[in-house]
């Protein structure tokens, strides 16, 4: 019977399409502004930033997407009802709205042009064993169902992931940081700014060239615009990804 409905359905579109339009050569023609979209989830973002863990010691960590709203509203109000619909449980706070549901940290506070909303997961070493194995990874998209989204006006959705270690070694630091770079630019869909002072070419045998004991340097994702941005100082590694999921 589902094919039926579906030829049917075809065949409805296709009598709509049959019709003649007139269009008015005076009428001004409106150039509609999509919206920017994109996705993406808490094991590929991983995948990406931390694809050797062997040798480093994970200081901190966060997954954290960030919502900005405009227009005026009881802003307050409305995290109250968000957080009971979600059964998130409301926890003290000096500004704005918190609360916690499981692992997760929510924040509404009100700011001049409307309000900023914020679910975060906090992420340790066991976190990353299970964002590492889980094949249904948490998306972008997915923590965004908890943050306001009904009769609001969303400005932007900004989705990052950071990461602090510290490397066994020195010479640990040099080699993660190396490959880290090389893997992305790899696959074809990153490319970097400028390489900072000290950064050696490759080996004729295939090894990895040398990098500067201290550095910061950022590749952007050529198909999303997204950021990652690597600094290292010593055996300390900071890594942030940074996504505009959406943009009014």
């Amino acid at each position: 019977m589902r094919w039926l409905v579906v030829v049917l359905l075809g065949a409805a579109g296709c009598s709509r399409c049959s019709k003649e339009t007139v269009v008015d050569a005076g009428a001004p023609v409106v150039v509609v502004k999509e919206p920017k979209r994109f996705s993406t989830d808490l094991r590929t973002v991983l995948l990406t930033i931390y694809p050797e863990y062997r040798g480093t010691n994970l200081r901190v960590g966060v997954a954290r997407l960030t919502r900005t709203l405009v227009g005026q509203d009881d802003w307050a109000k409305r995290a109250h009802e968000l957080y009971a619909k979600n059964r998130v449980t409301e926890t003290p706070a000096d500004a704005g709205v918190e609360g916690m549901l499981d692992l997760f940290r929510f924040r509404i506070s009100e700011t001049p042009g409307g309000a900023t909303a914020v679910i975060e997961l906090p992420v340790d070493g066991e976190t990353i064993g299970k964002l590492y194995t889980n094949p249904a990874s948490l998306s972008s998209m997915q923590l965004g169902q908890y943050l306001p989204r009904e009769g609001v006006t969303i400005e932007r959705d900004v989705f990052d992931f950071r990461l602090e270690y510290d490397a066994s070694t020195e010479k640990r630091a040099a080699f993660l940081t190396r490959q880290l770079v090389e893997l992305m630019l790899g696959n074809g869909q990153w490319t970097p700014g400028p390489l900072p002072t000290g950064w050696e070419p490759n080996l004729e045998d295939g090894g990895y060239g040398g990098v500067p004991g201290s550095f910061e340097m950022t590749l952007t994702g050529l198909v999303d615009g997204a950021t990652v941005t690597l600094t290292r100082a010593g055996t300390r590694i900071n890594l942030d990804y940074r996504l505009v999921t959406y943009q009014r």
